[in-house]
């Protein structure tokens, strides 16, 4: 039984805090408030920085000389989404020893006076987020962020040329998320150079290096030829998970063939428009990764002359690769076909397949109909094909042939789009079920609602 009441005052300062803590966990701003109650909380509040995670937010429209004079020196977040860099923006860039984040996007305008204030030291840093639109940035020093940014967890530079990036990269030790977009000309940094300054990374979760397609290199037409196969080192990204890369395929191979990422998930690849590429050293950096082998769901879409292929696991939800080529015009089927080949332990492994065409296939892809065989030939597990009618009509002749199971030999389920569905017309499917029948491989047809 209770004697008397206990007020908030008799509670001890460590409960204090943890009930402080709960109270501001969803709303950062919510410690402005508690300052206010009484001396006690006051004094509690900003004796705990660290653990309550307090900090300034500076914005476009902060007045940010005036409100930084008012409180104590706690830690700054800057966030501004206006092109036009602002003087508020500006002024909170003048107190760097305080910065915790740097959130900038799309900037094209005050870029001056911003690359000046990012070349002292910013020993608090966390997170970087700088983003240049429509403008082009001289080719930032080799004393952006002082040359050093050892707390650094998260940087995205978006065309921002920092050639000197793998000096930078020696001493982010913590870094977890690296992403480099849209990396123009005057910020290139060779594949070796790239490969030599990520291997240090261990942290790295997230790691993204896409090139501008407008202002990068070329390769010249010789080079593949000249240089030599290259043997995969030793250098090992214990924590990666995630894999992005734009650009073309040859400074992804010689990427590729220095590093390894046994834990990896997730791998998104886009190549630019180019005649031939190589993937080699990228399957076998691939293959490293346990998590591959158990993919066996495929989708390959048909959307203009861009071959979109993707793998991912039926049972698990995250991890995929994902495989953005460009096409030969005029040779979409068999370009497709020959991805899927080079990519074959991968592909043997397919259990389900969807074949994805949005809009009515071009008269030279209808056309192509033994090439469709060859695009179906590496999937020699999949139990479980899901067509278009347009494509179905195109290869049914060839699948019921007498060499029936030589293409797709595993298949039990073939789903048509608009199997069965009242006033749609068919092309005759008996003679495949009958072929099938009589081989020892039946097949159930069913309905595809796409």
């Amino acid at each position: 039984m209770l004697r008397g009441r206990v007020t908030i005052e008799a509670l001890p300062d460590d409960v204090l805090l943890d009930i402080f803590e709960f109270y501001i966990s969803d709303s950062w701003y919510l410690w402005r408030t508690l300052v206010h109650v009484c001396q006690r909380w006051r004094y509690l509040v900003f004796a705990s920085p660290l653990r309550l995670d307090l900090h300034i937010f500076c914005t476009d429209s902060t007045p940010a000389r005036e409100k930084l004079d008012i409180w104590p020196p706690l830690l700054i977040k800057i966030w501004s989404r206006t092109p036009n860099l602002g003087d508020n923006i500006i002024a909170a860039l003048e107190h760097p020893d305080r910065i915790r984040e740097i959130w900038l996007w799309r900037i094209r305008s005050q870029l001056d006076r911003l690359v000046s204030t990012l070349q002292k030291p910013f020993p608090e840093l966390k997170f970087l987020y700088l983003e240049i639109h429509g403008v082009a940035l001289p080719a930032l020093p080799g004393t952006f962020l002082g040359g050093s940014a050892p707390r650094l967890r998260s940087l995205h530079l978006g065309r921002v040329p920092l050639p000197t990036l793998p000096r930078l990269l020696l001493s982010c030790n913590e870094l977890v998320r690296l992403s480099l977009s849209q990396i123009p000309r005057s910020g290139y940094i060779s594949s070796d150079n790239m490969a030599t300054s990520i291997s240090t990374l261990t942290r790295l979760e997230y790691l993204l290096i896409g090139f501008d397609a407008f202002d990068t290199p070329t390769p010249l037409p010789d080079r593949r030829a000249q240089r030599p196969l290259l043997t995969r080192a030793s250098a090992v990204l214990p924590a990666l998970t995630q894999f992005w890369f734009r650009g073309v395929s040859e400074y992804l191979e010689d990427l590729v063939a220095r590093i390894n990422a046994p834990l990896l998930l997730t791998v998104n690849i886009i190549f630019f428009n180019q005649p031939a590429f190589g993937t080699q050293q990228l399957t076998q950096f691939i293959a490293h990764a346990p998590i591959f082998t158990s993919y066996n769901q495929a989708e390959i879409d048909f959307i203009g002359p861009v071959a979109l292929i993707k793998c991912s696991s039926i049972e698990q939800h995250s991890g995929c690769l994902n495989l953005d080529i460009p096409c030969i015009e005029g040779d979409e089927v068999s370009s497709r076909a020959q991805i899927c080949s080079r990519f074959l332990f991968l592909m043997s492994r397919i259990e389900r397949l969807y074949i994805q065409a949005r809009h009515r296939l071009p008269f030279r892809v209808e056309m192509d109909d033994t090439h469709w065989l060859e695009l179906f030939r590496p999937f020699t597990a999949v139990q479980a094909l899901y067509l278009p009618l347009q494509v179905w009509t195109l290869i049914m002749h060839r699948l019921s042939e007498e060499s029936v199971t030589d293409t797709l030999p595993a298949l039990v389920d073939l789903y048509l789009e608009g199997y069965q569905t009242p006033g749609s017309e068919l092309p005759d499917i008996e003679p495949f079920i009958t072929a099938r029948q009589h081989s020892g491989h039946p097949v159930a047809v069913c309905r595809w609602d796409m």
